[in-house]
């Protein structure tokens, strides 16, 4: 039993690096002569020999002791704040110390020693108030042995400016604020976005609270207040902003948006108008007429108009351009000769984003078509000068005059089509082309000439498109019968591979009994009223939309007539007959506008004896499969004049864009006083 002691050694005894391996061999002898002990015990007749401590001299493959245990690293690391905070009183700074016991820790503001807390949780509070307003790094350190380890540092901005409104757009007060004008809010400094909500931030239309949506910039400085829905306009939208919006450093708002301290509202219209009135000559009684509109490559109108030069003076064609503040003149007024008079002005947009205009003016014994186009900062001629199908000279003393041209553009391609007369007093449409600009030629046999019904019947009012695949097709009024007939609608397209004139989709059944042939479009059965004042617009799929003037019946009201073609066999209506009112008024002059999505839109001017015998401007949308009248009771220019021969272009978000004249008239073709611009507000 001593060997055995001795070989344990003392249980009190410390055990010795590398001793380990030792104890272990000498266990393994335990458990072998424990039982011959046992054995030896019982029989008597063995002799175990004593073992010493220390077992003898150490094997080849003993191991030898370590001097001693490394020290880990510390991981230091601040865990409040964990990322940038700002202050304007106090901030609580706690670091966390892992790896081991740290012998000290200090926090370091910009490097300097700030405090040095003694206990776990490693925690202090910095009182910021006496220090400059500034952004300091703090960082954390933990000392060992001798050693240092560092945490990241954590950004502190001491801030005590207050947190304001810097400015607001739109301004409180404005009256004419376009729908999609941003509704935002620029503070003075970044704000907290958990104290930007509902509660914080209030809408209003027409004084009734209204859901909207809030977005906050990546900067924390301007808030964009957005409402869900499209409200029912004209509305005044109020906003208002409350102390609850704070600062990144706690302090509240200190110039609050309320109804009665700083109050933030405005009006919102139901058209937003493109400056106010517009005309050429200011300061003088000069007339307007015959206005015509494209949208340039951003969406600002382009519009032009014929005016007076001075009052009962030679009028000029005048084209301005929307900069994003103001109507700004493009080159001088535009006339083809030296003393004529220029009048009904079409417009249309070349492939390269300018403008191109014609326009009608006579030269003091017969009327022409001019045609130009905007190079950048002049109007250059397009072809080698006046347009006139008809050969009259001044022997035959038969003037033979041009009107109403309607141009369009496809690529480098400019068409143009007119009405003129011929010797016999016959009106005649003719269709020319101009390719880059050079000279114009007939489109199609007999220099170009378009006619509907096969005699001797006056055409006139062209309206001109281009197909996708470069074929024009116009739209026209013609008698049905010679002499006093009626007339009724005709849309022809010009075949490439027949070179020749066809109608663009096969006609109605009819004769020349009747009056109602070839194709011709009426309201009435048989053609018996008079159809007039057409505008031919085209969509998706070459699809053609066609709207005119016309009763509804026989000695009716005058109505406002909408078709559309239906593939390439049948004309098909677009509901009911448009009208404002449902007394007995003349509504007349349609244009009718298509996106390249099919979305359409028709305006026309109604005559009504109820509205102080003045004329008003109307527009209506088709949608789903019914047309939504974008305009109240009194149209476009309620409280206004009478508002003669709107026009209509749409911008990429496909919202309507409309133009009109006012004047003291209620005639069809009178001249006015002013021209507007303005565009839905959606």
């Amino acid at each position: 039993m001593r060997g055995l002691t001795a070989a344990h050694g003392p249980a009190s005894q410390p055990r010795a690096p590398g001793m380990e391996p030792a104890l272990r061999r000498a266990m393994t002898i335990k458990k072998r002569i424990i039982p011959l002990l046992l054995t030896g015990w019982m029989s008597a007749c063995i002799n175990v020999p004593e073992i010493e401590p220390g077992g003898g001299n150490p094997r080849p493959d003993a191991e030898v002791p370590d001097s001693g245990t490394p020290v880990s690293d510390l991981a230091v690391t601040i865990t409040s704040p964990a990322d940038t905070f700002y202050s304007s009183t106090s901030v609580t700074i706690t670091v966390e110390v892992r790896g081991g016991v740290a012998d000290t820790v200090q926090l370091l503001k910009n490097g300097e020693l700030l405090a040095a807390p003694t206990a776990p949780p490693f925690q202090y509070t910095w009182d910021t108030t006496l220090e400059a307003e500034k952004e300091y790094a703090i960082t954390a350190r933990a000392l060992r042995a001798g050693k240092s380890f560092d945490s990241k540092p954590v950004k502190v901005v001491v801030d005590r400016t207050n947190l304001q409104v810097a400015s607001r757009t739109p301004t409180h007060g404005s009256t004419n604020v376009d729908y999609r004008t941003p509704f935002q809010v620029v503070f003075t400094k970044p704000v907290k976005v958990t104290t930007v909500n509902d509660t914080t931030v209030s809408f209003a239309v027409a004084g009734v609270q209204a859901e909207k949506t809030l977005s906050l910039s990546s900067d924390g400085k301007t808030l964009t207040i957005t409402p869900k829905e499209r409200p029912t306009l004209p509305a005044t939208f109020s906003f208002g902003l409350s102390r609850g919006i704070t600062d990144l450093a706690g302090k509240a708002l200190a110039n609050p948006i309320t109804s009665t301290s700083s109050p933030w509202s405005f009006e919102v219209p139901d058209w937003y108008a493109f400056g106010g009135a517009l005309e050429a000559i200011t300061g003088t009684d000069t007339q307007l007429k015959d206005s015509t509109m494209v949208l340039d490559k951003e969406g600002n109108p382009i519009v032009a108009w014929s005016e007076e030069r001075a009052p009962g003076g030679r009028s000029s064609i005048f084209v301005y351009r929307w900069d994003g503040r103001a109507f700004v003149p493009m080159g001088e007024p535009l006339n083809g000769t030296p003393l004529g008079s220029a009048f009904k002005a079409s417009m249309a947009l070349g492939s390269d984003g300018n403008p191109i205009i014609a326009w009608e003016e006579s030269d003091g014994f017969n009327e022409n078509i001019y045609v130009k186009r905007w190079i950048g900062s002049t109007w250059q001629t397009v072809g080698t000068g006046p347009l006139s199908a008809e050969n009259d000279t001044r022997s035959n003393r038969v003037p033979t005059p041009a009107h109403n041209p309607s141009l369009a553009v496809k690529g480098n391609q400019i068409y143009v089509a007119w009405d003129e007369r011929d010797t016999t007093n016959v009106s005649n449409i003719y269709v020319w082309m101009s390719a880059s600009g050079g000279g114009f030629l007939g489109v199609g046999p007999n220099r170009g000439r378009v006619h509907a019904v096969p005699m001797e019947t006056s055409s006139s009012k062209p309206s001109l498109v281009v197909n996708n695949s470069g074929q024009p097709i116009v739209a026209f009024q013609e008698q049905t019968l010679e002499q006093y007939s009626p007339t009724n609608i005709y849309v022809m397209r010009y075949s490439n591979t027949r070179d020749k004139w066809e109608y663009a989709v096969p006609p109605f059944e009819g004769n020349e009994t009747t009056g109602y042939i070839s194709g011709g479009l009426s309201a009435t059965p048989g053609g018996e009223t008079w159809a007039k004042d057409c505008s031919l617009s085209i969509g998706l799929n070459n699809t053609l939309f066609l709207a005119w003037a016309e009763e509804s019946y026989i000695d009716g009201p005058g109505d406002i007539q909408v078709f559309r073609s239906v593939g390439e066999q049948s004309w098909e209506r677009m509901g009911p007959a448009l009208s404002a009112y449902d007394a007995r008024t003349q509504a007349s002059l349609p244009n009718i506008k298509t996106s390249p999505t099919d979305k359409t839109f028709t305006s026309w001017q109604e005559f009504s004896w109820d509205n102080d015998g003045s004329r008003q401007s109307f527009i209506s949308a088709w949608e789903h499969n019914t047309w939504n009248s974008l305009s109240n009771a009194n149209g476009i220019n309620a409280g206004q004049k009478s508002s003669i021969r709107s026009t209509v272009s749409i911008d990429q978000s496909e919202r309507p864009i409309i133009a009109w004249f006012e004047g003291r008239g209620a005639g069809d073709y009178l001249s006015g006083e002013y021209l507007y611009i303005r565009r839905y507000n959606q």
